[in-house]
């Protein structure tokens, strides 16, 4: 294996310590722009091809979603945020590797930027490392059309057979199942380390999220996902402790998965 040399020079420290305790000054630029496995150019021309995809798949969304009427619900869905944050930090960190390979192989746009900024582009990795594994599993599981067709719980889908247009079967493949595949390309290619207590504010924003769709409720009286519909009474319950404690799960393994990574690849250097 051909070892790469990287000066992985740290964030300077924060002088906040909510800050320090979570971890936002632990991000390593250089880590963000380089691999293990791969010269960072090699890493940039996965990541032109994976940004434009998102692109494409981020506005074909948005159009047949304004086509078909239903865009006054697009932000209302947890899956259509979750691919928004996955195309922006596709489309940040491959500004960030342009420059760093502009620059001489320094990262110079991290450490010009306000330290805000870093702190912002260090969670929305964990976001989508977190949330790209929980959307296609609850997709799939329990919303897809062929799932709500079989189960008689999708008039329209029963309507139709579990039958989708192909625009439609595209887009939500894309923003259900190839999502992940953009999301494990960054994790194996990348040198991104998490960092553990950034779960209590993953935690936090399902919280959050949780709360808002209550609110689109007691203002349109339509529930975004039936599962969330609050009179359904304990099963309803169920599903909200279930999905909170889902993502914290999720989140350890991907920490775990990123301590193999970095751990398989120290050993085949020493080889």
């Amino acid at each position: 294996m051909v070892r790469y040399y990287y000066q992985d020079d740290p964030l300077p420290q924060s002088h906040s310590a909510i800050i320090r305790w979570f971890g936002f000054d632990h991000f390593v630029p250089e880590k963000a722009v380089t691999s293990y496995w791969m010269p960072s150019k090699a890493l940039l021309c996965i990541r032109v091809i994976t940004c434009l995809y998102s692109t494409v798949v981020i506005w074909a969304s948005i159009g047949t979603s304004a086509i078909q009427g239903n865009f006054q619900h697009y932000f209302a869905h947890f899956t259509e945020m979750t691919y928004i944050g996955l195309h922006a930090y596709l489309v940040t960190v491959l500004y960030h590797h342009v420059r760093y390979l502009m620059h001489h192989h320094e990262p110079r746009s991290f450490f010009n930027q306000p330290s805000v900024l870093n702190y912002m582009f260090y969670y929305l990795y964990h976001t989508i490392c977190v949330y790209n594994i929980i959307t296609p599993i609850v997709y799939w599981a329990a919303l897809s059309p062929q799932v709500t067709h079989a189960s008689g719980t999708n008039p329209s889908a029963a309507q139709s057979g579990g039958y989708q247009p192909p625009i439609d079967w595209w887009i939500n493949t894309s923003m259900h199942g190839v999502s992940f595949v953009l999301m494990a390309t960054e994790v194996l290619f990348s040198r991104m380390r998490m960092t553990l207590r950034m779960v209590v504010i993953i935690l936090i924003n399902i919280i959050l999220y949780m709360l808002l769709t209550f609110i689109i409720f007691a203002s349109t009286g339509w529930w975004v996902y039936s599962f969330l519909d609050w009179s359904q009474g304990a099963i309803c319950a169920a599903w909200y402790l279930g999905i909170g404690a889902a993502f914290v799960v999720v989140f350890g393994v991907m920490y775990l998965i990123h301590m193999l990574r970095d751990w398989t690849a120290k050993k085949l250097a020493q080889q």
